[in-house]
């Protein structure tokens, strides 16, 4: 009976002894029981609002148009006139790509061999058959699609990225320490690095490419792809800045990706353009009240551009960097053993400094090298940085023990035997020299690219753009495709289609090894030329695009 008046009283003291505590509290009472009462009305009231009527669900259905589930297929004729529609109709490029997917599917090759330059294939196709077989899968109208090889032939190898011919020779040491390792260690080893991964020939690659590239400290990677996405992501985080090259392929733009960091392009391989991007940061710095060092900012680009066969203006770029103080992130996967006067890329021929010039340089050890993985060399802070930092070293396995032992291998035959880099210039040299005598084909990379890309010179005067990039793609297939038979293996890049910002377009890649001799050099340069002809007459003399292929006469 006494607690409504001992609660009152209470109540009443502590108004007196503490008003403002009582008044947040009759607040806070107040709020929860908007939110539970009035709030959730509202919330009813509006979802109402946005449900659509049935005129407004009408309109929709009128509008939807139903989509096949699986794209035409058309027949390819034998005569070369791809594009019998309009020239420059969206039929004619839908026509074109459904073309390039069934191409996909129907030419398979398998490799038996690889011995040097040379490589033992087989052809296989698409065949449809009537009867049903175990060994296949039904098809459409109930037939059979199944593969049918042909002969076993042996072709020249102008599509690696073997440049220094490091993994490919039969006779090679790499070989011969792979297997001693693998005898000793086993295959895997059974975990990421920072937990029991960890292998002395881990450690000792580390520390050889870091005397080599004369840096602090070096950290091993299990995949190349990952070594420089992990790499990027490791170093900037949401809030910072990252001013990339629109060229960059994917692996490196995966890692830009994930950084989640602020992202702003510049156009490839374009330097007064850099300046332009970096000038506007400056000035919206200074509008803005912002101190540089209140964020992390790097520039990214590779040293030789995959996608692109472009070589990174270093001298410019590093006087950029320096002059508006960014941090410079360096990918050279690509140059790492085909430039510089021993082999250490585009820094190194550009006659810059790494950990100076260049805080963060990633290597993958896929190419040049001739193994698997990656490495990512500079400073003692940012190789440990990474131990703790970098995905791909902490949550994946570590790479296996022979892996680490060939790239030892190849990294001591490019140091004691400079010469080698000296031979791929070489080749590089014949080569640019015999396709610049192509008339129907224009190269697009650089000079000191050992990956060399072309395209169809009829593309340069095709000022009303009557032919279509997809076309062009058909086109270049056929040319890797006759090369294909006359004996040499190149690459029609027009039909990937990778996850990058800046698409590449479409043409043929070859690439040049230090093991390839001068009479590889003329074969390729002549089954390309020969094919090309074969390739561009049928055009010319069917005008399917005017007088546009009239200059490869």
């Amino acid at each position: 009976l006494n607690l409504p008046r001992l609660y009152k009283g209470w109540w009443i003291n502590l108004v007196r002894k503490d008003p403002i505590h009582v008044f947040i509290e009759t607040v806070l009472v107040g709020f929860i029981a908007y939110l539970l009462l009035f709030k959730s009305k509202r919330q009813k009231a509006r979802a109402a609002k946005k449900k659509l009527t049935d005129e407004e669900k009408e309109e929709l259905l009128m509008e939807w148009k139903s989509q096949p589930l699986v794209p035409v297929q058309p027949s390819i004729n034998d005569d070369g006139n791809y594009c019998s529609l309009e020239i420059g109709s969206e039929e004619d490029v839908e026509y074109a790509k459904a073309i390039l997917r069934k191409r996909k599917l129907e030419n398979q090759i398998y490799v038996h061999k690889v011995d040097g330059v040379m490589i033992d294939i087989t052809i296989g196709q698409f065949k449809k058959v009537d009867n049903k077989s175990s060994n296949g899968t039904e098809g459409k109208n109930g037939g059979l699609a199944k593969i049918k090889y042909g002969e076993k032939m042996t072709v020249l190898n102008m599509s690696s990225h073997d440049f220094l011919g490091m993994s490919s020779a039969s006779d090679s040491s790499i070989r011969s320490v792979s297997r001693q390792t693998l005898k000793k260690y086993g295959c895997g080893s059974c975990g990421p690095r920072g937990f029991y991964g960890t292998v002395d020939v881990h450690l000792e690659l580390e520390s050889k490419i870091a005397q080599f590239c004369g840096t602090d400290s070096a950290i091993m990677y299990s995949d190349g792809a990952s070594a420089c996405s992990s790499m990027v992501a490791a170093f900037a985080k949401r809030g910072d800045l990252l001013v990339v090259d629109e060229g960059i392929y994917e692996p490196l733009q995966t890692g830009v990706t994930l950084s989640r960091a602020k992202v702003v392009y510049f156009k490839h391989n374009d330097m007064d353009d850099l300046r332009r991007v970096l000038e506007e940061i400056r000035a919206s710095d200074e509008k803005l009240g912002r101190k540089q060092c209140d964020q992390r900012r790097f520039i990214i680009v590779e040293g030789l551009y995959k996608n692109f066969g472009h070589v990174v203006p270093m001298d410019k770029l590093v006087a950029l960097k320096h002059e508006f103080f960014y941090r410079l992130i360096v990918d050279e996967s690509f140059s790492f053993g085909t430039m510089g006067k021993t082999g250490k890329g585009v820094i190194e021929h550009h006659g810059k400094k790494f950990m100076s010039d260049v805080e963060v340089v990633s290597i993958s050890l896929e190419n040049s090298l001739g193994s698997i993985g990656g490495v990512c060399v500079g400073n003692l802070e940012v190789v440990d940085h990474q131990r703790l930092s970098g995905a791909g070293y902490c949550f994946s396995a570590s790479a296996p023990p022979f892996v680490a032992s060939a790239a030892i291998a190849s990294l001591n035959e490019l140091e004691n035997n400079p010469a080698i880099v000296e031979n791929l210039a070489l080749n590089r040299s014949a080569l640019y020299l015999g396709l610049s005598t192509i008339k129907q084909l224009i190269v697009t990379s650089d000079q000191l690219s050992s990956i060399v890309f072309v395209r169809l010179a009829a593309v340069t005067h095709d000022v009303e753009k009557k032919l279509s990039l997809e076309v062009e793609s058909l086109l270049l297939d056929d040319i890797s495709t006759k090369c294909l038979e006359l004996g040499v293996v190149v690459v029609s890049t027009g039909h990937v289609v990778e996850n990058t910002y800046l698409q590449p377009s479409p043409s043929i890649r070859l690439t040049i090894s230090a093991s390839h001799t001068k009479e590889h050099v003329d074969k390729a340069v002549e089954a390309l030329r020969l094919a090309a002809i074969s390739v561009c007459e049928v055009q010319r003399k069917n005008k399917t695009y005017g007088d546009l292929f009239d200059i490869c006469a």
